[in-house]
C-alpha cells in the first residue's frame, strides 16, 4: 500500500527549471498526464517509460533543498565537494525509488486542487488519488527559489507523512553509528 502511496504521490508531482506559481496547477496536471501516456505505451520498453517518466518530472525537484533538508544539522559540517556528492547520490536514490513506484500505476484517477499558499515564499498543492477502493491524499511542498519568480518541489506528505521527515530520521540514526562517508556509499 506504501508503496501505491509513494507512486501516486510522484504521478501528481511533475524539472531544475521549476515553475511559475501561477502555472503551477497546469504544469503539474500536463506533467501528470505526459507521465500517465507515457506509462500507457505499449510500444515503449519498461526501461525507456522510465526514463521518458524521470524526464518530464525531473526539473521540478529541487535535489540540493531536499537534501540539505534529509542531512538536518549534519549539511553545514560538510565540505563542498561532500555537498555536492551527496546531492548527486540522494538525486539517485529518488530517481530510483521513483523508477521501481511506477510499475504500480493502474488507471488511477488523479485530481489536482489549485495550491495553498503557505508563506510569501511557501505553496502546497494538493493531489486525490482515487483508485476503485481507495483514495490517497498527497500533498506537494514548494518554495520559491530566491531572486526569482521559480517555485520548486522540496517535499511530499503521503497520507499526512513527509518523505522529507523520513529520510531525516533514518540518515540521523544511521549517522549515530556510521560515518557520512558509509552514509554516501549507502546510497
Amino acid at each position: 500500500m506504501i508503496k501505491k502511496i509513494l507512486l501516486l504521490c510522484v504521478l501528481a508531482t511533475a524539472c531544475s527549471y521549476g515553475v511559475k506559481e501561477e502555472n503551477i496547477k497546469k504544469v503539474i496536471e500536463s506533467k501528470t498526464q505526459q507521465v500517465i501516456n507515457i506509462l500507457k505505451d505499449s510500444s515503449l520498453s519498461q526501461t525507456k517509460k522510465e526514463k521518458k517518466s524521470i524526464k518530464v518530472m525531473d526539473p521540478l525537484f529541487s535535489y540540493k533543498k531536499m537534501a540539505k533538508i534529509s542531512l538536518a544539522k549534519k549539511w553545514k559540517t560538510l565540505s563542498k565537494e561532500e555537498k555536492k556528492a551527496f546531492t548527486k547520490a540522494f538525486e539517485h536514490k529518488i530517481k530510483y525509488a521513483y523508477i521501481d513506484k511506477l510499475k504500480l500505476y493502474k488507471n488511477q484517477k488523479i485530481i489536482i486542487s489549485e495550491p495553498k499558499k503557505i508563506k510569501n515564499n511557501r505553496l502546497t498543492l494538493t493531489s486525490k488519488i482515487i483508485g476503485k477502493n481507495e483514495t490517497f491524499i498527497i500533498v506537494n511542498s514548494f518554495y520559491k527559489k530566491k531572486n526569482t519568480k521559480e517555485w520548486y518541489i522540496y517535499d511530499v506528505k503521503l497520507a499526512g507523512v513527509s518523505i522529507m521527515q523520513t529520510y531525516r530520521k533514518q540518515f540521523k540514526a544511521f549517522l549515530k553509528t556510521k560515518s557520512f562517508k558509509q552514509l554516501l556509499n549507502s546510497l
